[in-house]
């Protein structure tokens, strides 16, 4: 039992102390093998840090976003163990959406570039991290925080419901996406609400969602089950003129026959929550 409790104490050890290179010397070049003969995969800048990732004679392993060891000459870095922590000011998800835009221009420029005895797959990797240390690099950022970056998801924020009011009514549907609240003169516009029939039960919903202002058509989705089949409402509008021969004349100087004209209104209900 103390020899495997020993074992997890040295693996979680060795965990916490990732060991990194940070670069002292400007503009130094990162190379696919350890020899200055390999292809060049990008440029590593002063105070630049990268996670180590072993060492071979005069150079230093590390790893870069492809996760590809690259090489760089060890009397242009000097080990740490010192993680810098990632800059407030940074936009982690403008940094996010250019890194995945560089992904998928690597892949295609891998189909037009050619780099001796490399094959495709070679080439989209070098390809790869040479664009995604440009972008990383244009940020001020050190490559070590690549994965922190990539894997970053935007935290749910979630917002104070404040209700203004709920109306229990009774509607009709009109036309595509138009009800009409029955007998009163207030019409709902949705968003794509497949709803069909008169006389339907339903709620109209009004709240602030922090900042926004929402509004609901609900419906029921089966008796008892309550009203849970919501659509956001576009617009409210009652009735100007309603008349089977009525003309309008549009926007762009055309007429049009018609037997309803509507204009924005605020909904006003009695028996409102308010």
């Amino acid at each position: 039992m103390k020899k495997y409790l020993i074992f997890l104490l040295l693996i979680s050890g060795s965990l916490l102390s990732q060991d990194y290179i940070q670069i002292i010397k400007p503009d130094i070049n990162i190379r696919m093998r350890p020899t200055t003969a390999s292809p060049i995969v990008g440029t590593a800048f002063e105070g630049e840090e990268y996670i180590l990732n072993g060492e071979k004679g005069k150079w230093y392993s590390v790893l870069l976003p492809s996760g590809e060891t690259r090489w760089i000459y060890k009397r242009l870095a000097e080990k740490t163990n010192i993680k810098d922590s990632l800059p407030n000011s940074v936009n982690i998800l403008n940094v996010q959406e250019e890194l995945k835009i560089v992904s998928e221009k690597a892949h295609e420029d891998s189909n037009e570039e050619v780099i001796k005895d490399l094959n495709k797959i070679e080439i989209n990797n070098i390809l790869f991290d040479r664009y995604s240390l440009i972008v990383l690099q244009t940020h001020n950022i050190s490559p070590i925080f690549y994965e922190e970056i990539i894997n970053y998801v935007e935290p749910v924020i979630i917002k104070k419901r404040e209700i203004l009011a709920e109306y229990m009514v009774s509607v009709s549907h009109i036309d595509y996406d138009l009800f009409k609240i029955d007998f009163f003169n207030f019409y709902i516009e949705t968003r794509r609400c497949f709803k069909l029939g008169s006389a339907l039960d339903a709620k109209v919903f009004m709240y602030y969602e922090g900042e926004d202002f929402i509004q609901k058509l609900c419906f029921e989705d089966g008796y008892g089950k309550g009203f849970e089949n919501c659509y956001n409402i576009k617009n409210i509008y009652s009735a100007v003129l309603e008349d089977p021969h009525l003309v309008a004349l549009t926007k762009d100087g055309k007429i049009k026959k018609t037997n309803l004209i509507l204009k924005e209104a605020l909904l006003d209900l009695p028996d409102s929550n308010y």
